[in-house]
């Protein structure tokens, strides 16, 4: 095997096992009904349930980026998939709803560490020249991870039950521990010498750094809100629960496709300034036509303009993962820049859905969410501008 197929095979292995993880984020969609018919799950608790795997990075994905970067990245992915793989199997053989909730945290630990590891990782991995395709890849993650689990969970739930789910994706996980552990390299980068407080403070005052995870921030939420609503379409619409599994995977998988066709843009170009505020223009149409016409659009419309903004969307996650290895303040402080972003991100997915539900409990109507969700991306739109500028002023500065 050439040199060059090896270092492809171990750039896939990490892009993989991010895919990986966020299956396991995915999964829970399709058995929360069997759950609360065989535990007993009641409504608050599957909300709960769902929404805890954020809570690791809503509040620790910064002080985690930092230790990451201190104990080592190929360490850390490799102790961030045994997590999701040992929680996954004991989660599949519980019978109890509070063991449920302390191994749907350990997997929000899990899914942070592999998530901030990865894109350091990979650019240790990659050669400069493909960089940017590789990081359009593994921004995919997420969707594509998500889009996989909303696929499989429903048809292995169907055939044997919920835990086969967990014990399956569990098989997945550790497969891609073992092919890491045994052809991933450790990176040559250390960070020994440097404090933690010192690789904290660094990135906390690091003005792009800021910029990077508000601008991700203000698009995560929207898309997490926009695809939560999409089972609401479904039922007003009478679609059938498998053909409604189907059309919820390909509008996550579509943002799969436009991360990666952001990084095959990238690498061909394209500057990401142009690639991001495309994106939320394209967010600010569909979101605009989605919520203020909601009820008079037909369905297949109403589709289309979701489908297309987790499409474009792609194009703000992708040049996102992909600046974040520029702006850091150091290569020893991506971790922790990856961290801030995912903090905000998490944060924003946490608090946008039930601030949209409160807008229209107090306002009778979706028009208001609209405003809400335009506005957001308008706010993309300024920091983003803010921070190529920033960049610009910086570079003639130093001419």
């Amino acid at each position: 095997m050439s040199a060059k197929v090896q270092w492809f095979a171990k750039d896939l292995l990490i892009i993989g096992a991010g895919f990986a993880a966020a299956m396991h984020i995915g999964k829970l969609p399709a058995a929360i009904p069997i759950l609360q018919a065989e535990l007993g799950l009641s409504l608050v608790q599957s909300g709960l349930l769902l929404s805890c795997i954020q809570c690791a990075g809503m509040c620790f994905a910064v002080l985690i980026g930092s230790y990451v970067s201190k104990l080592g990245l190929k360490r850390c992915v490799l102790l961030g998939l045994s997590l999701l793989t040992l929680a996954s199997i004991c989660a599949g053989l519980t019978q109890s709803v509070a063991s449920l909730f302390a191994m749907r945290m350990i997997e929000g630990f899990g899914f942070l560490l592999v998530t901030l590891s990865g894109p350091a990782l990979i650019r240790e991995l990659t050669p400069i020249q493909s960089l940017p395709a590789k990081m359009g890849l593994w921004a995919a993650y997420m969707g594509g991870g998500m889009g996989i689990a909303l696929i499989t969970a429903p048809m292995l739930i169907q055939s044997w039950s919920w835990s086969v789910v967990w014990f399956s994706y569990a098989f997945i996980t550790f497969s891609f521990l073992l092919g890491i552990a045994w052809f991933i390299p450790h990176p040559k980068t250390s960070t020994q010498a440097v404090p933690l407080k010192s690789l904290i403070k660094m990135t906390l005052q690091h003005q792009p750094a800021w910029l990077l995870a508000l601008i991700f921030g203000t698009y995560a939420g929207q898309w997490f809100a926009l695809v939560g609503f999409l089972p609401t379409i479904y039922e007003q619409n009478h679609i059938a629960p498998t053909l409604a599994g189907l059309l919820t995977a390909s509008v996550s998988i579509a943002n799969a496709v436009g991360t990666f066709i952001c990084g095959l843009l990238l690498q061909r170009g394209f500057q990401p300034k142009q690639l991001v505020i495309l994106g939320f223009v394209v967010l600010i149409c569909c979101a605009s036509l989605f919520y203020m016409a909601k009820d008079s659009l037909p369905f297949m419309l109403q589709y289309v303009l979701v489908f297309g903004f987790s499409l474009f969307g792609g194009l703000v996650a992708g040049s996102i993962f992909a600046q974040a290895l520029h702006f850091a303040p150091n290569p020893m402080a991506i971790s922790t820049t990856v961290g801030m972003i995912l903090q905000c991100s998490s944060l924003s997915q946490f608090l946008l859905p039930p601030s949209i539900a409160f807008v229209v409990s107090s306002t009778g109507t979706w028009l208001w969410v609209g405003v809400v969700t335009s506005l957001l991306s308008v706010i993309g739109i300024v920091l983003t501008q803010r921070l190529f500028g920033l960049v610009s002023t910086q570079s003639k500065v130093s001419t």
